[in-house]
């Protein structure tokens, strides 16, 4: 079994994905970091270059190679999730777990990276996409309030207790709980 991380840029994905596969003894994956090896640019350079459809193939592609994974944490990008295609696929291959946060603690997190985000604008074109994703991520198995006070972890402690024991024992075997 798989955990699929998804949310918002800047909800913790990649951090808390990697301190979770760590502490279930897992290997990780961030999708957005394998779109980038296999395409050898950056995913700003790939929206700028060969635009936004392209960078969405590429980045279904990928996703559907996790199929081949037996167990691992998988941060996917922000959007990967608002794609009712990736959606039926995450939810066949693995447990989707949202990282909700308030578009404030995201919105300071991004900070002065959002010139790398393309898909960040402006604050109140942001703001709209946050809004408009949520209700796929509200599709996700388990939701996950992320919060400015908790450390990564917390978090990773936090989803450990509320992973149904199903899915817990098919990604770890019983090994660690």
């Amino acid at each position: 079994m798989k955990l699929y991380l998804v949310g918002f840029m800047g909800c913790g994905k990649t951090t808390i994905g990697q301190a979770l596969a760590d502490r279930l003894k897992l290997p990780f994956f961030d999708l957005d970091e394998l779109v980038e090896a296999a395409e050898k640019m950056t995913i700003k350079e790939i929206f700028a270059e060969r635009g936004e459809p392209y960078f969405r193939m590429r980045e279904r592609d990928i996703l559907r190679s996790t199929r081949y994974l037996e167990k691992a944490v998988i941060a996917t990008g922000g959007g990967t999730f608002t794609f009712e295609d990736n959606i039926q696929f995450v939810e066949s291959e693995g447990y989707s777990i949202h990282l909700s946060a308030p578009f404030p603690l995201l919105r300071s997190r991004i900070g002065e990276k959002a010139a790398e985000r393309p898909m960040f604008r402006d604050d109140l074109a942001t703001h709209e996409l946050f809004r408009n994703r949520l209700r796929f991520y509200n599709a996700a198995d388990l939701t996950i309030e992320v919060r400015e006070d908790q450390t990564v972890h917390e978090l990773v402690e936090r989803i450990v207790l509320e992973l149904p024991r199903g899915v817990l024992t098919a990604v770890v075997d019983g090994a660690a709980h």
